[in-house]
């Protein structure tokens, strides 16, 4: 099987992993998801990232239109890369979003927002590596940080 056909075939259930986590976590906490087929997916996000191909025909929008026909919502997307020792001011997420992992690992703290979140959702501090998803809720705030090597991750936002 060619790297294109692999990439179409663990897509689906990449994207499977993911939409389960949405469906059992959305809007209600932060979740780590370990998705099947990470190594095709995410070695074809990689090199479309590297390529610098048109963001409508990369790997990342065709993960986002398949990640919004199966949630039922328009999906963006945006690569990010984190330096060694860089640390990310935390930021409000405004959208349910799933960070990707595709190289290096970062430390992300995140807390939930404001007074209406459950006691039982809590902080949470988790070492992402490569091929490691987040789903991270809108209402929490999120921070990045750099580890033993440079990051690269996609963010794909659940838009309102």
């Amino acid at each position: 099987m060619d790297a294109a056909s692999a990439f179409w075939s663990d897509l689906e259930v990449f994207l499977a992993d993911m939409a389960l986590s949405y469906a059992t976590h959305g809007g209600r906490s932060a979740a780590v998801v370990w998705p099947q087929g990470e190594a095709a997916v995410v070695q074809a996000l990689v090199t479309d990232h590297g390529r610098g191909e048109a963001p409508e025909k990369s790997a990342a929008a065709a993960m986002a239109r398949r990640l919004g026909e199966s949630v039922g919502r328009q999906v963006g997307f945006r690569y990010s890369n984190v330096e060694t020792g860089q640390v990310e001011e935390a930021r409000h997420i405004t959208d349910d979003t799933f960070v990707v992992m595709l190289e290096g690992a970062v430390e992300v703290r995140l807390s939930p927002l404001g007074p209406h979140w459950p006691a039982d959702v809590q902080r949470l501090r988790h070492r992402l590596r490569a091929g490691e998803v987040l789903y991270v809720p809108a209402g929490f705030s999120c921070s990045l940080s750099g580890q033993r090597s440079d990051a690269l991750l996609v963010e794909l936002a659940l838009m309102n």
